[in-house]
C-alpha cells in the first residue's frame, strides 16, 4: 500500500492514552515536522509527557503511537506514517476511576472540534476502584456505559472509532470485552499471536445483546515498538496486548481514507 503512495496523508488521527513519555523519540520526527496538538485531560494543561508531581504515566501511549504513525527506515515504519496527529492523555495510570471515561468524552468532543477523521484508542473499562460501581459483562450491551455511548456518538459524527477489545481472555459463558469496545459502530481489535491464532489473553464477545466482536484482529503479541522513557532512542519487541494490534487497525483505516477519502465509519 506504501508503494502505490497511500501513507495516511491528508487524515488526522487522534490517539487517546495514558500520555506519552517520549515524543523526541526519532521514530515521531515525521509527525513533528507536521505539527502536533495535544491535551492532558488528567492534569488540565497541553503537556502530555510524564513530570514531577504530574498524575500518570506515558510509557503506553508512546509504545501504541509508534505503531500507528512510527517512521525510521530499517528500524520501524508503521502505516499512517504520513498523517498528522492529535494527542490526548485521557487515562490516570494511577487508579481506574469513571472520571477517566468522562476525560474520554472530553478528548472525543475536543477531536471532533478540530476536525479529527480517526480515534484510535488502546482503553477499555469494567472495573473501577471502589467505591465506584464497576461494570459487569453484562453491562457491554452497547447502551450502557458513558464511553461506549459516546464513542458511538462520535462514529455518528464521521469519525472512525478504532478500539481495543481488552485483555481479559476468554470465558465459555460470558464475554470478556471492555468498553468502548461493545460499541456497535466501533471498530473493536482482538489480538493474534506470530501463529495467527487468537491470542490467550485477547477478551471475546459477543455482546452482550448478541453481536459479533471483536470486529478484527491483528498482531499483538511481541510486537517491535519504540522504547519508551524519554530519552530513549531505541526500538523493542517486548509489547504485548490488544492495546498493540488496536492502532496497526487504526494506520490501516488511515490508509483506507488517504486512498478514497469518501469513505465513511460505517
Amino acid at each position: 500500500v506504501h508503494d502505490r503512495g497511500y501513507t495516511g496523508e491528508d487524515v488526522l488521527i487522534a490517539s487517546l492514552d495514558a500520555g506519552f513519555d517520549n515524543l523526541q523519540h526519532p521514530c515521531f520526527s515525521l509527525i513533528r515536522q507536521k505539527g502536533i496538538r495535544s491535551y492532558d485531560f488528567v492534569n488540565g494543561d497541553t503537556i502530555v509527557a510524564n513530570g514531577p508531581g504530574r498524575m500518570g504515566d506515558g510509557k503506553h501511549g508512546t509504545t501504541t503511537l509508534s505503531l500507528v504513525c512510527g517512521y525510521a527506515p530499517g528500524s520501524l515504519v508503521s502505516p499512517a506514517y504520513n498523517s498528522r496527529f492529535i494527542l490526548a492523555k485521557t487515562e490516570n495510570s494511577e487508579s481506574e476511576t469513571p472520571l477517566e471515561e468522562d476525560n474520554w468524552i472530553a478528548a472525543a468532543e475536543w477531536a471532533d472540534s478540530l476536525g479529527a477523521d480517526i480515534i484510535t484508542s488502546s482503553l477499555g473499562y469494567v472495573v473501577f476502584d471502589d467505591p465506584y460501581p464497576s461494570y459487569s459483562w453484562a453491562s457491554m450491551d452497547g447502551n450502557t456505559p458513558l464511553i461506549t455511548r459516546a464513542a458511538d456518538i462520535a462514529v455518528s459524527k464521521g469519525i472512525v472509532v478504532v478500539i481495543s477489545s481488552g485483555n481479559d481472555g476468554y470465558n465459555a459463558t460470558h464475554n470478556t470485552l471492555a468498553a468502548p469496545a461493545d460499541g456497535d459502530s466501533v471498530i473493536t481489535v482482538g489480538a493474534l499471536t506470530s501463529l495467527k491464532i487468537r491470542a490467550s489473553y485477547s477478551s471475546v464477545g459477543p455482546t452482550a445483546d448478541g453481536r459479533i466482536k471483536p470486529d478484527v484482529m491483528a498482531m499483538g503479541s511481541f510486537n517491535y515498538s519504540a522504547r519508551w522513557g524519554a530519552g530513549n532512542t531505541g526500538y523493542t519487541n517486548a509489547v504485548t496486548g490488544t492495546s498493540i494490534a488496536c492502532p496497526m487497525v487504526a494506520g490501516v483505516c488511515a490508509l483506507m481514507l488517504s486512498a478514497n477519502p469518501n469513505l465513511s465509519p460505517i
